[in-house]
């Protein structure tokens, strides 16, 4: 389940494996752009994500054989529990559903706080519950002590599982988080004492030779198939990425590139005037923890007077924050922003977690009308004061968007939504993106 220390006991084993001289190569389950930062850090080369809902299933397996070659093991981070993905009645987007793909074992994190014997009876359910996921072993989190593990393992080895590890409960062990989750690094990498604790407490409670046999009895993976991109020619795209704005799937960004962006990363934070480029890409992030710099950022009329020449500029929930009028603080401050969008951004304290799937209502820059697009929405704010005669870009069959389940608002070439897409899973919304970046830059 949530919480029960899968980020925590799995950078804890990056790190111990890259301590014995391995190449790691992660990975986060779900559409989570926070975890994979974490990643990244402690591994030194980028997460990427593996979703079911946001990319065809056919391509779980390619993008893990083409980025794990150059490495020699690779972790992947489960999303939520087990068997949680879209819905209650199927395995779609859960991690369940990824093992099985990629015919993965699975070590199982039990939080044993408040169990003992009964952590059996857990353990066994999730093994009786789809036989076709291989759970390899498990790992016991915030056990009391030596008795309170005894009691757990001996119950949990007697149903033929072994258990490799039982982690105790040490509150120095947490990570900093705020209202969307752990604060990604970015904005504030974990301490290297704290990076240090954590593979003394993995190494001290944990069979990581016995994880590494685990690792290595996983079935070799499919060649990929190594789609060919030659593209006519390049253009310069600027990304933004700072502390405040670093959402981005890892493959939509290489996706990008393959089909003929340059991306040069620009900071709305620190940079005075854009990059040479002939689009934007503006990510989520937490532009409301740095409303009042993005306020007073200079770059602000460079973008409004790119937006107004007709740049292309596809901005994702943080990113369309920052591009519409204003910015309201959960503390009730007021902040203009760019102003290229209607509507004025409100933080509220209700929170929006979706998937959703999108459909066209007219033709936009990037997709055409009646286009199916599907991604994720993860919010506290809300947008208010937009026309009544607004045309919204898409109609949600799920999800929540802006207002009455429709999402999305344009001027000149520039689309904003809540919802963030992974445009490896839109490749007709990328290559209309692209295409009209290309465009402007024979301008």
């Amino acid at each position: 389940m949530s919480g029960s220390g899968k980020t925590t006991i799995s950078l804890a084993l990056m790190l111990a494996l890259r301590k014995r001289g391995f190449k790691i190569q992660p990975f986060k389950v779900g559409p989570d752009f926070i975890d994979t930062t974490l990643h990244k850090q402690v591994c030194g080369v980028p997460s990427r994500n593996l979703d079911t809902w946001l990319l065809p299933s056919s391509l779980i397996a390619e993008i893990v054989a083409d980025s794990v070659r150059p490495h020699s093991i690779a972790v992947i981070e489960g999303v939520m529990g087990l068997y949680d993905g879209f819905g209650g009645t199927r395995d779609a987007a859960s991690t369940a559903q990824i093992a099985k793909l990629l015919n993965s074992p699975v070590v199982l994190i039990v939080d044993a706080e408040k169990m003992a014997r009964s952590a059996a009876a857990v353990v066994l359910g999730f093994k009786k519950f789809d036989p076709k996921v291989k759970i390899a072993a498990v790992i016991l989190n915030k056990v009391a002590g030596q008795k309170h593990a005894a009691m757990c393992r001996d119950a949990i080895e007697k149903i033929g599982i072994p258990v490799v590890g039982a982690i105790p409960y040490d509150q120095s062990l947490s990570m900093r988080e705020r209202h969307l989750g752990l604060v990604p690094t970015p904005e504030q990498k974990l301490s290297n004492d704290l990076l240090s604790k954590l593979v003394e407490m993995l190494e001290g409670n944990c069979d990581v030779s016995g994880l590494i046999k685990i690792a290595s009895k996983t079935s070799e993976l499919p060649n990929p198939s190594r789609r060919v991109h030659n593209p006519k020619t390049r253009f310069a795209l600027g990304v933004a990425y700072d502390e405040a704005f670093n959402f981005y799937y890892e493959d939509a960004l290489d996706y990008l590139r393959k089909l003929g962006a340059d991306i040069t990363f620009f900071s709305p934070l620190n940079d005075h005037q854009l990059p040479e480029v002939s689009g934007l890409y503006l990510g989520g992030g937490f532009p409301e923890v740095y409303a009042e710099q993005l306020e007073t950022g200079m770059i602000r009329d460079s973008i409004r007077s790119a937006a107004e020449s007709g740049m292309p500029i596809y901005a994702e929930c943080g990113g369309m924050m920052y591009l519409s009028q204003s910015l309201t603080t959960i503390q009730g401050s007021k902040h203009r922003m760019v102003g290229v969008l209607p509507g004025n951004t409100v933080m509220t304290g209700r929170f929006t977690l979706n998937y959703t799937e999108a459909h066209a209502t007219r033709a936009h820059p990037f997709l055409k009308s009646g286009k199916r697009i599907r991604g994720q929405e993860f919010h506290y704010s809300t947008i208010t004061d937009l026309p009544n005669d607004i045309r919204f870009a898409y109609k949600l069959s799920i999800g929540r968007g802006m207002r009455n389940g429709f999402d999305g608002i344009s001027e000149y070439s520039t689309l904003g939504s809540y919802m963030h897409a992974h445009l490896l899973g839109c490749p007709a919304f990328a290559k209309s993106f692209v295409e009209s970046c290309y465009l402007y830059s024979r301008t």
